[in-house]
């Protein structure tokens, strides 16, 4: 009996060793970044993981993150994370940080096939070093439901009072982007006090036609899908996932124009599997994985490979037979005075609050 139970009890140390030897083992890769890029399914993980991880045995964590302010608050916290996927405009704030480390690109194969306006671009690199690798792109243009409304050329479309209560924007300082676009404002990232002034101005209108402002990509899906938005501006066309459910939205880049980004992806500073954040940045921007990125999100791949997989009707929805596309799109850039810019936002959040509280 003793003997018995003397077998019983180191098979289940072994057991218990080798289990947790295993779990021990267990490679994972964690990823911060742009809410829009996580798996539709799981939102914790990325955009092209179950390949990844059936090619590596690497497990993905993915921490989908809705503004820029988070994604450099998470890179900078005492989590442990690899990659940081980020937009333009933050590459040089995370390497000013010193939080980032430049690219060995012999290491990233894929990233000699990038569009030509995104590889080596002046954006990605440092002392002549590469810090950030493209991902996607695309502007931050009106979105609108074609059933509802037909053939808009600009930004006002916004403030037509038939769409009251039907109308949106993003949460976020881009608000103030569109906004002094539509007043026809070029210099969207330097606003002199007097044209905030006006913009302040466009917005608390705005606040009157009963409207929305979304907080990030999955809301404003979801908005669209239950038929409470026909028009917002988007920083990336989900037409296709929203022509799942039934809506036909289009997105355009108005008269007046469009910011725009390109959103990369940086290797953090203290990540601890270099070597297999190497392998999944070039997963990353493969073209069989470019390619479902494309159809998830509706934003240009970086990798111009990409287009021997995409239809035509694909290739036209994203402009990726417009040479000059890219170019007509105004950069999400830093902005010298972006204390005057919280103010205007601070007022017409709390400006809405108020109407909303009245209502």
């Amino acid at each position: 009996m003793r003997h018995c139970l003397l077998k019983t009890l180191l098979l289940f140390s072994l057991i218990t060793f080798f289990t947790e030897g295993l779990a021990a083992q267990e490679r994972v890769l964690r990823i911060a970044g742009w809410d829009v890029y996580g798996d539709p399914t799981i939102p914790n993980k990325t955009i092209g993981y179950k390949s990844f991880e059936e090619k590596t045995g690497v497990r993905i964590e993915f921490l989908p993150i809705s503004n820029l302010d988070d994604i450099i608050s998470t890179a900078e916290s005492e989590e442990a994370y690899d990659l940081f996927l980020i937009s333009n405009e933050g590459i040089k704030i995370l390497h000013d940080m010193g939080l980032v480390t430049p690219l060995d690109l012999k290491k990233i194969p894929q990233y000699q096939n990038l569009h030509p306006n995104l590889k080596y671009s002046e954006w990605s690199q440092f002392n002549s070093r590469v810090y950030a690798v493209p991902w996607a792109w695309g502007p931050t243009g009106l979105l609108y439901d074609t059933s509802v409304i037909s053939s808009p050329d600009s930004w006002n479309i916004l403030w037509d009072p038939v769409h009251k209560g039907k109308i949106a924007m993003w949460d976020d300082v881009s608000m103030i982007w569109t906004a002094a676009l539509s007043l026809g404002y070029k210099n969207v990232y330097s606003l002199t006090k007097k044209q905030l002034k006006e913009v302040e101005k466009k917005l608390l209108e705005f606040n009157t036609l009963n409207a929305t402002y979304y907080a990030g990509g999955t809301e404003m899906i979801e908005l669209s899908q239950q038929g409470k938005l026909v028009a917002f501006n988007s920083w990336y066309n989900p037409s296709q996932r929203l022509k799942k459910a039934g809506k036909n939205f289009r997105m355009i880049i108005p008269k007046e124009g469009a910011v725009g980004m390109f959103d990369s992806y940086m290797l953090s500073k203290t990540s601890v599997s270099s070597d297999l954040a190497y392998q999944y940045i070039d997963h990353q921007i493969s073209p069989k994985t470019q390619y479902e990125m494309a159809v998830i999100t509706g934003l240009a791949p970086a990798n111009i490979e990409t287009l021997t997989l995409l239809s035509p009707e694909q290739i036209k929805e994203m402009h990726l037979d417009d040479l000059d596309y890219f170019n007509r799109m105004l950069l999400w850039d830093s902005m010298p005075r972006k204390n005057l810019y919280e103010q205007v936002l601070k007022n017409v959040r709390a400006d809405l609050k108020k109407k909303q509280k009245t209502q």
